[in-house]
């Protein structure tokens, strides 16, 4: 995987037309505020705590790309998932919209600058490559925005 492959596999996934379906852009778009919050029968998040996350740990991969070595995130702390988050509006919707396509464009810009070989170099203060990161990138976006159009199905079940 080299840097063009890497900024077209998220332009792809973030709002293009992949192979798998909706992109991420396109599946948050349409759901509706009043699914954003729910939390259907043994759902551990909601909708807007999985796109914060999703955030987050871009954040994550920004400060890494940017050299910030002693940037980390403590799985299951409130770096991992944010308390008290939610979208209670149109214009809650839009600004975690606009975060998320705000560190979209963040990666694919710091990713662009770069050369491909820095692809197989490690992470700065980790022990695997940038590569390696960016393919989790690229991952846990899609396992989350499978989780995301799973809630708001099972969300729009409980409430018809």
């Amino acid at each position: 995987m080299d840097i063009e492959d890497s900024i077209s596999q998220l332009q792809e996934h973030f709002d293009g037309k992949p192979w798998f379906g909706a992109s991420i852009w396109e599946s948050l778009e349409k759901i509706p505020v009043a699914y954003w919050d729910a939390k259907p029968s043994n759902a551990n998040h909601s909708i807007a705590e999985l796109v914060c996350h999703m955030i987050d740990w871009r954040g994550f991969a920004i400060e890494r790309i940017n050299g910030n070595e002693s940037y980390s995130i403590e799985l299951n702390s409130t770096q991992d998932w944010r308390e008290g988050v939610s979208v209670a509006s149109a214009h809650d919707k839009q600004v975690m919209l606009d975060e998320f396509a705000q560190t979209h464009e963040q990666l694919c810009e710091l990713l662009a600058a770069k050369p491909d070989a820095w692809m197989t170099e490690l992470v700065a203060g980790g022990t695997y490559t940038n590569e390696f990161m960016i393919r989790g990138v690229l991952s846990h976006d899609l396992y989350h925005l499978g989780q995301i159009n799973l809630l708001h199905q099972q969300s729009k079940q409980e409430t018809a």
